[in-house]
């Protein structure tokens, strides 16, 4: 994952966990993403919950993380990029339903698909 600026922003669990919005920090870039003809976006706020969704804790932690997609470059990777996948957190279930496996799109203005999904966890 690139390093830079965060934007505040809110993340939308989904229907199975409740539905509840939290706050969560999103780099600019990854709410730019865009799969299958569907672009990334911050859920609207405000919050419904206490607390804030991560990507950046274990799985195992307790609290919210994130639902991701896992992307693999088409050609080569974005400057400052190395590796040959990304993870990009969808704060959006219906954006996570839509960028199925195979869905190809651009990330950081770079052709990427989609090889993996991991779906939220709440502990």
């Amino acid at each position: 994952m690139s390093s830079g600026p965060f934007t505040n922003t809110f993340y939308e669990t989904s229907a199975e966990n409740g539905g509840f919005v939290l706050r969560c920090s999103l780099q600019p870039e990854t709410l730019a993403a865009s799969f299958a003809a569907t672009p990334s976006a911050g859920v609207v706020g405000p919050a419904t919950a206490p607390g804030s969704a991560t990507i950046s804790q274990g799985r195992r932690t307790a609290g919210v993380n994130m639902r991701y997609v896992t992307v693999s470059w088409d050609g080569a990777p974005p400057t400052d990029y190395s590796g040959l996948t990304a993870r990009i957190p969808v704060p959006d279930p219906a954006v996570f339903t839509a960028w199925t496996l195979g869905s190809t799109g651009t990330y950081l203005s770079t052709s990427a698909t989609v090889v993996g999904r991991s779906g939220e966890t709440v502990k």
